[in-house]
């Protein structure tokens, strides 16, 4: 789990771009290539956890939740319903050296769609996580671990999402560079396994026959607007 290091709460979330946070450690790889159009936010892609929310009827339901959500207890989120700001950005030691292609920092690759998105508080409800179904089309690379087989399905997370407090009002919990994957959409995820869960190490998603890093992540902008067949040739390629 990467430890957060600066904290920006803004009432509105899109001013974050237009502001620059130095961080010693990071380099000026970091900015957006010359001519390039900053990635748009989309805050739909953010799932919303209800701060109020029960927990699940169902006991098995119930001890499935409570075991995933302890991961995130003690959270430096701080998810507080009387916080004066509408957004929180986590400016974090993202690894900016991140290969294009991280097979070997990943415990699973595979291509897939997104059938689904929720997120959840943990236990203590300092902390917000977003889940993903994800409907598995291909195995590039398998867990030794939790071997997933092509057709099935899978659930993934990502730190951070959307929480809606009682008085209906919105939060907005999100990583600098990291983006979260739509519904509907099919993507390449490459997969990290933490206690038994995947998370997301990065992806890219696979529009109208074109390649689009999920992430704002130096390396991975080398493919972007790349051609879809091209790309997933090249993967099969490496994934051997």
């Amino acid at each position: 789990m990467i430890r957060p290091r600066l904290f920006l709460t803004l009432p509105l979330i899109f001013l974050v771009a237009s502001i620059l946070v130095i961080i010693p450690g990071l380099s000026q790889d970091q900015k957006p290539r010359a001519g390039r159009q900053p990635k748009q936010f989309d805050e739909s892609r953010f799932p919303i956890a209800e701060y109020a929310a029960p927990d699940p009827a169902d006991p098995n339901e119930r001890a499935k939740r409570l075991a995933k959500g302890k991961k995130y207890d003690k959270s430096a989120w701080r998810v507080y319903p009387n916080s004066v700001s509408d957004s929180m950005v986590r400016v974090d030691y993202v690894n900016l050296k991140l290969p294009a292609l991280p097979f070997e920092q990943s415990s699973a690759v595979v291509v897939g769609q997104v059938t689904d998105a929720r997120a959840f508080l943990s236990n203590d409800k300092s902390g917000v996580y977003s889940v993903f179904q994800i409907q598995v089309n291909e195995v590039l690379k398998n867990s030794n671990k939790s071997p997933i087989n092509n057709g099935t399905t899978i659930y993934v997370e990502r730190d951070g999402g959307r929480v809606r407090f009682p008085n209906g009002r919105l939060h907005m919990y999100t990583i600098d560079k990291l983006d979260m994957p739509k519904t509907g959409l099919r993507y390449v995820l490459f997969l990290n396994e933490e206690e038994s869960d995947f998370t997301i190490l990065t992806g890219y998603e696979l529009r109208n026959g074109k390649v689009y890093p999920l992430d704002e992540l130096p390396n991975l902008l080398t493919y972007e607007s790349s051609d879809e067949l091209i790309f997933l040739s090249e993967l099969r390629t490496k994934s051997h």
